[in-house]
């Protein structure tokens, strides 16, 4: 589901349409029905204002769908959650030059093998001339 579906099901669990949700937040008139008709996206200024009026949404729950619609949370709270949550996705340059190495040390290894294969290839046909 994009995030725009996910937005509309928020405002109408708050009993409003998208007009007077775009006037409590700030937001241009239309902007929700232009972006639920075309092929846009919600951009993080727009979530700014959002989650100035209504800091109850829950991020993940608008981005992925998963968890609850709404935390009761304090901000400190869910931004540790969100870090947390952040860990499982993200790698560090050490851990990506990690795996570079145990790859290329696979392919090095897989090189000298196919070298051994060749030299005893040529010494069987040398041998067999």
């Amino acid at each position: 589901m994009r995030i725009i579906d996910q937005l509309i099901t928020f405002i109408s669990s708050k009993d409003l349409n998208p007009h007077a949700f775009e006037k409590i937040c700030g937001l241009a008139n239309g902007y929700i029905g232009k972006q639920q008709k075309g092929k846009g996206s919600v951009g993080s200024e727009i979530i700014e204002k959002i989650l100035e009026k209504y800091a109850d949404l829950n991020l993940v729950w608008l981005f992925t769908g998963r968890g609850p619609m709404t935390i009761k949370k304090k901000p400190e709270q869910f931004n540790q959650l969100l870090q947390e949550d952040a860990k499982k996705y993200l790698t560090t340059n050490e851990e990506i030059i990690n795996l570079l190495k145990a790859k290329i040390t696979v392919l090095e290894a897989s090189i000298a093998d196919k070298d051994k294969i060749i030299a005893m290839l040529e010494a069987t046909v040398s041998h067999k001339k």
